[in-house]
Parts: C-alpha cells; structure tokens; sequence
C-alpha cells in the first residue's frame, strides 16, 4: 500500500518515531564537537548543516515544491564541491584512506541525485511526504552522519598537517564503537 498522506510519516503510523515533528534543527546543531579542526572543511561543514536545516525546515513547513527543488540542488551543488575540496585537502597530507574516503563521499553524491529526482517529480498540488522525509533522513546522514563517522577519522592527521608534522608521525587513530 502505498503512502501519500504526511499523517502516514508522522511517527504514529512508521518507523520513524516521530522525526517530522522535529525541524532538523533540533536534531542536530553545529557545534565544536563536530570540527575536525581544518577551518576551511569546519566552516564548510558548518555552511552544508545551515542548509540542510533550511531545506529540513522548508518540507517541514509545506514551503514551496519549487523552492525546495531548488534548494535540494543547492545543496548537491554544495556537497560535490565540498567533498572534492575535502579530496584535495586529503590527498595533500596523504591521507592513507582517501580512495575509502573518495568512494563514500561518491555514494553520497549518488544518492543525493536519487532523492533530488524524486523531489523533482513532487507534485505541488498533492500531500507528498515521502520524498522530503527521505531528504531529512539523507540530511541526518550526510552532515552528523559522516562527520562523525569518516570525517572525525581523518581530524587528527588534518591538524597534525596543519601544525607541520611529518604525516607518520601521527599516531593511529582510534575508533570507538
């Protein structure tokens, strides 16, 4: 069966407790603890979560199909150059896991394409839910997601490059589950 209706996605009838009734910004917040340390990549970091909360907040509110389409692109627009800045940063400090890294941000990219599709096709006249709850949940991925999975990762090397350290010089770094 098919869901159409926003009431479907508002945590009472999915599996998704409840996560509509909250923008993104109550979810997540940029702060310091999601820095990696190289201000360029923290700043862009902090730009890409201001727009993923605008764009969050924009389907929460029933804003204008054509201006979140329009924000969605933004937004792809916006992560492509950021993970290849962040590529570039990487591979100038040698970082050991960029080819892991370079496939995961290119994963993202896919996958972004796929949700901007099916915003693209939402119909302004209809109740359409599904492909902004799909955004939101990318956006949770993307941005505390990623950061604190894979981006954290690479932290320590990043401010050890930026301080002048010897790339082997850095020690392992250490993953907690």
């Amino acid at each position: 069966m098919a869901l159409s209706s926003r009431a479907m996605f508002d945590g009472r009838m999915s599996g998704v407790h409840g996560l509509t009734n909250f923008s993104l910004k109550q979810l997540i917040a940029w702060d310091g603890r999601l820095a990696i340390g190289q201000s360029q990549i923290d700043a862009q970091h902090e730009g890409i979560f201001a727009l993923a909360v605008k764009a969050s907040d924009l389907w929460r509110k029933s804003g204008d199909v054509e201006q979140l389409k329009r924000m969605t692109a933004e937004l792809h627009q916006s992560l492509e150059a950021h993970f290849s800045y962040e590529e570039g940063v990487l591979a100038g400090f040698g970082y050991p896991d960029l080819a892991e890294h370079r496939t995961e941000h290119q994963v993202m990219l896919e996958e972004m394409q796929l949700i901007r599709a099916r915003v693209d096709q939402m119909d302004p006249e209809s109740d359409n839910a599904e492909p902004g709850l799909l955004l939101m949940n990318y956006l949770l991925s993307a941005t505390v997601g990623h950061i604190l999975h894979s981006d954290m990762d690479y932290g320590v090397l990043a401010r050890a490059a930026a301080g002048g350290a010897a790339p082997g010089t850095v020690p392992a770094l250490t993953v907690l589950s």
